[in-house]
């Protein structure tokens, strides 16, 4: 397991789920490469569909890449910039969220969040920004200055107002995984963890053994196109690493998501105060930079200066999967029948995974979505150009 602060406030009995690693099949209808939340929330439709007879393989642990080294954040609005199928999977997503929490708990929380301004032109622009979702159907609303301290006490800092998104939330990602762990588990879905894929051109080849899938499923986060690449099509996809870190745990400091001028910040249900998120863009180099994690302290202790002198509990990094036009690749792989691919979401992948994971089962399953799912199609990419930095 990752040292993240997900891992850290499991209990005993969230943690089992992790430790199962089923004997890998030599047969299976669907074989899904990744398990992070993606592979998982993909699994956990296509069993809704009707579907059984699924595997997912993972190189390391459940979680063990990017959906174990995120926030957690469910930022629905404020991450539809593009108001087009980018909205529409979000709001999917969000539907599918609450759908999930009726049924089981995952720490979802709601608690809303707010978006710092820092000049009057930023207030101008984020009118305008705010105004455009509310048309695409999400709750956003402006607040002056006077009103920050009002929503966040603990605050100190000088803004020209913000931006609050009502509707956003964060959930316990860990926590997550290990209901869905059991739901797949308990619907006979076997999960091979410490399996090495080597080979997808006719069957999947991996390090122990190969297994005859009627339909292969590559949610490989930055690595899928690591696996691609030998059908010929290489995904524009790379990691852009991302640190975070967390204190604490400490009184109730915070009552929403902060986005703040570099950085975000929330609280966790056990007290801790987690922030960061990154953007180093240095391949898949591992480990956490001590001047990431300084200058998310700087920015932390500016706005919570009560936290100054507590000490960084844990600090963590992972890989983002960065696609070259900011949007998820998912769908049938070019020129590959019974292959499919759900990658490239970047720093969406936790929020988007319900949608995604809903759109390629009934795509595999009824053969279309009620989504838009043309503005996600594989085929988009035809060749390998080099990917441009992120933004």
């Amino acid at each position: 397991m990752q040292d993240s602060i997900w891992f850290r406030t499991l209990d005993e009995g969230e943690r089992q789920p992790f430790e199962r690693c089923d004997e890998l099949p030599r047969t299976a209808e669907v074989v899904i490469v990744g398990a992070g939340m993606v592979g998982l929330a993909t699994a956990y439709y296509l069993v809704r569909c009707g579907l059984s007879d699924i595997c997912v393989v993972e190189r390391g642990g459940v979680l063990g890449e990017a959906s174990g080294a995120n926030a957690g954040g469910l930022w629905f609005a404020h991450e539809s910039v593009e108001l087009g199928a980018i909205a529409a999977l979000n709001r999917e997503s969000s539907r599918l969220y609450e759908e999930l929490a009726e049924e089981c708990s995952f720490g979802l929380e709601r608690s809303g969040m707010l978006e710092l301004l820092d000049s009057d032109e930023e207030v101008e622009e984020a009118a305008a920004r705010a105004e455009r979702l509310r048309i695409a159907g999400f709750r956003v609303e402006s607040i002056d200055a006077n009103m920050v301290s009002s929503f966040e006490p603990s605050l100190v800092i000088k803004t020209s107002g913000a931006l609050y998104y009502p509707d956003e939330g964060h959930l316990h990602p860990a926590k997550l995984a290990s209901v869905l762990l059991r739901s797949l588990q308990g619907s006979g879905v076997r999960i091979c963890t410490s399996v090495e894929v080597d080979d997808v051109r006719r069957e999947l080849v991996t390090s122990r053994g190969s297994i005859d899938a009627k339909i292969i499923i590559i949610a490989a986060g930055a690595w899928t196109p690591l696996l691609t690449r030998v059908l010929g099509w290489e995904p524009p996809i790379r990691p852009v690493r991302g640190t975070l870190l967390a204190i604490g745990p400490v009184k109730k400091t915070l009552h929403h998501t902060i986005s703040a001028k570099s950085f975000y910040y929330w609280q966790l249900a056990s007290g801790h105060v987690a922030g960061g998120g990154t953007l180093d863009d240095v391949g898949f180099r591992r480990g956490v930079d001590p001047d990431a994690t300084a200058k998310i302290r700087e920015e932390m202790n500016q706005l919570l200066p009560a936290l100054r002198e507590l000490p960084t509990e844990c600090a963590w990094s992972g890989f983002r999967p960065y696609c070259e036009d900011m949007k998820p690749v998912i769908g049938a792989v070019p020129g590959r029948a019974n292959m499919y691919v759900a990658a490239g979401h970047f720093r969406k992948g936790i929020m988007q995974s319900t949608g995604t994971g809903k759109m390629l089962a009934d795509i595999i399953v009824r053969g279309t979505t009620d989504l838009p799912a043309e503005a996600f199609r594989p085929d988009r990419f035809a060749c390998s150009p080099a990917a441009n930095s992120p933004q």
